[in-house]
């Protein structure tokens, strides 16, 4: 072949598209087919080693393409229809784009024609009043908040340039993106040779001498610094940093602590890890041990109420260094437009043990234990979350808990080495983690075939938020998945209740669903799935020891848990507790400041 015909060699943009995709390591695209998509889909077969796995709906995909971007780092991909498809995804990437989770978006549209047009096609809106025809744009800008990059693929000279800066730009700030494809642009050819073009995913920041700058001044304060302390946050994970944060702490040994939200981000058994800091609701002695270091190192802050303990995280500017995605700030003058990870590789490489300080052990840390709450039911949140962290947990495991009381009641429970910890506690959407759970398998399965660390995925999530996604747990039995769930049966949205109306109306849910029946009802064979319930310590304790258990580790193992409805995890009370308070002096002086009379909330 010369070199006129190699260049000349075309693809279809479809195949394009899914073989770029491909190329990243990804082998599964989510999502639900529809009448603008489906042409688009035939392309996924092209692809050798890529496949499909379908969804029940387009918002349980987004939630399933999030916790795959989660546990894998590359973006989770789902395809949608136009309209009705992008907009029922839209809730799940907004969580996405909330807690930085790289996604791709992939929406199937009209043809070009009929959207120049402005043909009255299904799935459109009337653009103002019902007889002006439609704009066919107007679900693109819907998407536009909850998006870090975008593209239209209408152009032909541009459709390889258009997907890989999509590709480049989610990779790099770990964020939802989009690509829109035109029904009639699917077959049209590109070039081959564009296939063969490295896609450059390494961040470089526009100011390497203020890098330089900033890493001295940072080296200088921790040299200086008597009682250091080094604050992990979520997106420190999120922008794949876990190896450069642990060899900052290895090499270091400054005490070390997590927030909520990055529990098992630092391992809980590591020689330097103290506790977990959340304001106010942190254990006896974390938030002392904190707030009153002299440089706080804080990698990767979402600063959320819950994230804060009710906004009650009291860290002083003149002692925090802010590494952050997009800008660093070293006692309170701030730099925007950094990321942190070129500046943490290379305090990493230039720090010199020898000038550091002889810091506190973590063993020296008055340290209390966590509350414990009583419950009616013989299985309390406090035993139940301990229990597991102490008899059930294992080394690498992927865990998930939903919003509700598995994510504030968790935390009770003691990581042991390298949990990939998920919990959706800034964005709250109930009901994400049981899909999120099937995008973690999916994960899971492509890291396996790489030869990385096999591990479980374990989902805890209440009956109320699964009674949202259940039915994913067809698509789970269908494709031979294996996590292990636990459901926690309280009798409807307890966290609810612990916010307003404990014995409100809209607080229940249906009491007599049969959920460890529910894989029956779905349909799956009895070899793919393990369901039983617990009542009681006993029953619980004997069922996870038992062979039963153990050697169904190759099915879908389902474990309905009953607690009391009011059994409310003391970290969950203590942030309503902290938030009213707050809320109610917030109205009041939002009332005073317009000269209205405050009132009740």
């Amino acid at each position: 072949m010369t070199m006129t015909e190699t260049e000349t060699e075309t693809v279809s943009l479809g195949d394009y598209l899914f073989q770029r995709i491909h190329q990243l390591g990804i082998t599964k695209i989510l999502g639900c087919p529809g009448d603008f998509n489906m042409t688009l889909l035939d392309h996924i077969f092209n692809v050798e080693g890529l496949d499909w796995v379908g969804n029940c709906n387009e918002l349980n995909a987004a939630y399933a393409a999030d916790g795959y971007g989660r546990v894998r780092g590359l973006p989770g991909v789902l395809v949608t229809t136009y309209g009705v498809g992008e907009l029922s995804a839209i809730n799940g990437v907004s969580g996405a784009f909330a807690e930085h989770v790289p996604v791709l978006h992939i929406v199937g549209t009209p043809a070009r024609p009929e959207m120049e047009y402005r043909m009255w096609m299904h799935h459109t809106l009337p653009a103002g009043s019902d007889s002006e025809s439609p704009d066919h744009h107007v679900y693109q800008r819907m998407s536009a908040p909850v998006r870090c990059v975008c593209a239209v693929l209408d152009d032909v000279d541009t459709l390889t340039e258009e997907i890989d800066r999509v590709l480049i730009t989610i990779w790099r700030k770990s964020l939802p993106g989009y690509i829109y494809v035109p029904l009639d642009i699917v077959n049209a050819p590109v070039p081959k040779s564009k296939l063969d073009m490295e896609l450059k995913f390494k961040i470089i920041n526009p100011d390497p001498s203020l890098e330089d700058a900033l890493v001295l001044e940072i080296l200088d304060a921790i040299y200086k610094s008597k009682s250091p302390t080094i604050l992990v946050d979520i997106l420190a994970r999120r922008h794949r940093s876990r190896k450069l944060v642990m060899e900052l702490i290895d090499k270091t040994r400054i005490p070390s602590f997590s927030t909520d939200m990055a529990k098992g981000f630092v391992d809980e058994d590591h020689p330097a890890f103290v506790g977990q800091y959340n304001g106010r609701l942190s254990l006896p002695g974390v938030a002392e041990a904190v707030e009153r270091s002299d440089v706080v190192i804080n990698i990767g802050p979402l600063i959320s109420d819950s994230n804060t303990g009710g906004f009650t995280r009291f860290i002083e500017d003149k002692h925090l260094i802010v590494l952050h995605p997009s800008y660093v700030e070293v006692f309170g003058v701030r730099h925007e437009g950094l990321h942190f990870l070129p500046i943490l590789e290379k305090l990493v490489t230039k720090i010199d043990k020898s000038k550091l300080a002889k810091f506190r052990t973590a063993e020296s840390f008055n340290i209390g234990p966590p509350k414990v709450v009583e419950s009616p039911a013989d299985i309390s949140n406090s035993y139940f979350y301990k229990y597991i962290g102490d008899n059930f947990l294992q080394a690498n495991d992927i865990v998930f808990a939903d919003s509700g009381t598995a994510q504030y009641g968790i935390n009770d429970a003691r990581f042991p080495k390298n949990i990939n910890f998920t919990t959706q506690l800034y964005y709250s959407s109930i009901g994400f983690a049981l899909p999120a759970a099937l995008g973690a398998c999916v994960a899971q399965r492509e890291i396996d075939a790489e030869g990385g660390a096999k591990a479980r995925v374990v989902l805890f999530e209440g009956d109320g938020s699964a009674m949202m996604t259940i039915q994913e747990l067809s698509t789970i039995t269908r494709n031979g998945y294996n996590p292990i769930i636990f459901l926690i049966n309280n009798s409807g949205y307890t966290i609810e209740r612990a916010i307003h109306g404990p014995e409100a109306k809209y607080n229940d849910i249906s009491p007599n669903w049969h959920w460890t029946e529910l894989f029956k009802t779905f349909g799956a064979d009895e070899s793919k799935y393990f369901a039983a319930q617990v009542t009681s310590k006993k029953t619980l304790e004997d069922l996870l020891a038992s062979k039963e258990f153990a050697e169904a580790e190759s099915k879908a193992r389902f474990v309905e848990v009953v607690m009391d409805k009011m059994d409310i995890p003391w970290r969950l009370s203590g942030q309503m507790a902290i938030m009213g308070e707050k809320v109610k002096q917030w109205f009041i002086d939002y009332s005073t400041e317009r000269g209205e009379v405050p009132r009740a909330v």
